[in-house]
């Protein structure tokens, strides 16, 4: 097991903001940042994360937590996972905590740790005698360097029916593991399974963060019934419109140049790549998804787009260029020289030339549009090229931003010779039509969701805890208390008492050294229940218990005494309520008892429990009083 004190390590040296700024777009708000949630579709942003607390909460979904937490969320991998994955951005070493045991057991059970390991097989596999023909295929066939090769851990499936069930049979991986990622198929006749990728080279397609997340398969077969390419089956892990190959390696630079280079396929992101173009990605073999472009539009404004100069790769341009516009990215188009695809292209003149061809050639979206239907004879009749008008207009109404829907019609209107006024009114009503129309497809928002409400607390309660919480922020003196007089209370909402008893239990564990104090920023991924993180979080996030805490002048000092007053204000508040709950109670009885003797014991009761309360409070107070004149 890694120290409790390395995961501390690793978390305090991965900024949250950066990390969180891999995948999505923050934008400063005061002390914090926020953005468009990455869990779900929505139009306003929701979604807060703190620099100073180095916690994030998402308020559309409810969901919230420290960097392991958002790792563990948007990778889809477990906590140690989560650990190896940060420790390697962070360049903390772990290898002396990871036996290789371990490391196979964790295999075993998760799937991302099979995806990695069969990753590696088949990569293995390329660099063995059976990968011959795969290697060769990839070096001489296709140029690409050994280099790029290991880079992107592209490798080989031979042409046996059992080759992968044999490795994973030896390496203790379950069967059932490689049915459910797609990397076994069974046949129906002979009741037994085979390996789904044969004889092709094996393209391994990562999430954002580096984690394999489904494989691409290219044939090397001649038979023409075959199919070229052959992807993962989509399951949680791998959803191919929401993935663009090559972005891991990509995203930083992009993010540098403002601007990314959209292919169709992996030969193209890799034969750029290799020549110092690493700005390009492609869409998995799919037609652009709104998904896709969210996540570009996460990086970058401008998007380039290199397709085959085809018909069919036109017409993904144009519907590519929409599903872009939408998300408030400008598109550009290069149309390459006939016969030519970006490998071919890259491969054969040299990255200098490809990138000073592709600032000669490019064009704006609207001229690729124009020359698009001009091409198609759109233009050489009335009656169609008013639908091509129209075409380019829809386009246009799609951008959020009105001032460039505004600068787009101009330029539309001068370079067709229409007038301005008429290209208004035709805007005005795409864009109705466009408010109208709600079918849902691939391409259309998703609802925003309900936010998920917390389970039912009470102010007293979520004071309560937010002192508590806080508190660790200054020391151990509130939960020196807490655990002290841990049996005097018990809280009603059970996810409150759930992080109450969670932080006493790891209290008492500490070793009892007085500079020893709870992280609670690490400890929030520690919670047994996600709603408990959730909770924690959303609390942390909220104003502190005391506003005059940032005009004193000795900061941390009133800091942790305002928090202190705060929590015991608060806990004697709570231990005092179910007694005066009792009390009104009895009182109710006593008002409508008819019967006098049970009356007259209603109301020993009564004197007993007020003699309680007294006493209970006076303690409290003087227990209190002694604690804050003593800190």
């Amino acid at each position: 097991m890694i120290p409790q004190n390395i995961i501390d390590d690793i978390r305090r040296s991965t900024d949250i903001v950066d990390l969180i700024a891999d995948y999505v777009k923050l934008h400063p708000s005061g002390r914090n940042y926020k953005a468009l949630s990455p869990f779900t579709q929505e139009k306003t942003p929701s979604f807060v994360v703190s620099p100073d607390k180095q916690i994030f909460k998402c308020f559309s979904t409810g969901k919230g937590g420290n960097v392991y937490t958002f790792v563990m969320e948007m990778e889809k991998i477990s906590f140690p996972e989560a650990v190896e994955l940060l420790a390697k951005r962070t360049g903390i070493d772990i290898s002396r905590f990871t036996k290789q045991q371990k490391i196979q057991n964790e295999e075993n059970e998760s799937q991302t740790g099979t995806l990695r390991w069969a990753a590696r097989t088949f990569h293995n596999t390329l660099e063995s005698p059976k990968g011959v023909q795969g290697l060769s295929y990839l070096t001489e066939a296709r140029g690409l360097s050994r280099a790029i090769i290991q880079q992107f851990g592209i490798g080989y499936a031979p042409d046996q029916w059992d080759n992968l069930i044999n490795e994973a049979k030896q390496a203790s991986i379950p069967l059932a593991n490689l049915t459910e990622l797609g990397l076994t198929t069974h046949h129906k006749e002979r009741g037994s399974w085979y390996d789904t990728f044969r004889n092709r080279v094996i393209f391994p397609i990562f999430s954002i963060g580096g984690q394999v997340a489904g494989f691409g398969g290219r044939t090397l077969d001649s038979d023409p019934r075959t199919p070229k390419y052959l992807n993962s089956p989509e399951n949680p892990l791998f959803e191919k419109s929401k993935l663009l190959y090559g972005l891991h390696a990509a995203k930083d630079e992009i993010r540098r140049s403002e601007s990314a280079l959209l292919v169709e396929g992996y030969m193209d992101v890799l034969a750029l790549h290799q020549a110092g173009i690493t700005t390009a990605v492609a869409s998995c073999g799919t037609s652009l998804t709104r998904y896709q472009a969210k996540i570009l539009q996460r990086y970058t404004n401008r998007v380039l787009f290199v397709y085959d100069a085809d018909p069919a790769g036109k017409k993904s341009m144009m519907a590519g260029i929409d599903t872009l516009v939408t998300e408030g990215i400008t598109p550009f188009v290069l149309e390459l020289p006939s016969g030519d695809d970006p490998d071919s292209f890259v491969q054969r003149a040299g990255k200098e030339e490809f990138l000073r061809y592709s600032e000669k050639n490019k064009q704006s979206f609207i001229d690729f549009q124009i020359r698009f239907f001009t091409q198609s004879g759109n233009f050489a009749q009335t009656d169609v090229k008013a639908k091509a008008i129209r075409a380019i207009t829809h386009t246009i109404a799609l951008i959020p931003d009105r001032i460039r829907q505004e600068l787009y019609l101009q330029e539309l209107s001068e370079k067709l010779g229409i007038s301005f006024s008429s290209l208004k009114e035709l805007l005005v009503i795409e864009s109705t039509m466009r408010r109208e129309k709600n079918i849902p497809g691939e391409n259309s928002m998703r609802a925003r969701p309900t936010p998920v409400p917390e389970k039912k607390m009470s102010v007293l309660e979520r004071t309560f805890l937010k002192a508590l919480l806080e508190s660790s922020f200054y020391g151990n003196a509130v939960l020196e208390f807490a655990a002290s007089h841990e049996n005097m209370l018990t809280l009603p909402n059970p996810l409150a008492q759930n992080i109450f008893t969670h932080l006493i239990r790891r209290y008492h564990s500490l070793s009892g050294s007085p500079n020893d104090h709870l992280d609670i920023i690490s400890e929030i991924s520690m919670f047994s229940e996600p709603e408990a993180r959730n909770l924690a979080s959303g609390l942390l996030l909220d104003q502190p218990v005391s506003k005059k805490w940032h005009e004193q002048t000795d900061l941390n000092a009133e800091n942790a005494r305002q928090c202190l007053a705060s929590f015991l204000d608060a806990f004697k508040s709570l231990v005092l309520e179910p007694l005066i709950r009792q009390k009104e109670i009895l009182t109710e009885q006593i008002r409508n008892e008819n019967d006098a003797a049970l009356e007259t014991e209603l109301l020993r009761e009564k004197i007993t429990l007020d003699r309680k309360i007294r006493k209970t409070s006076d303690d409290l107070r003087a227990m209190i009083r002694s604690i804050i004149d003593n800190r």
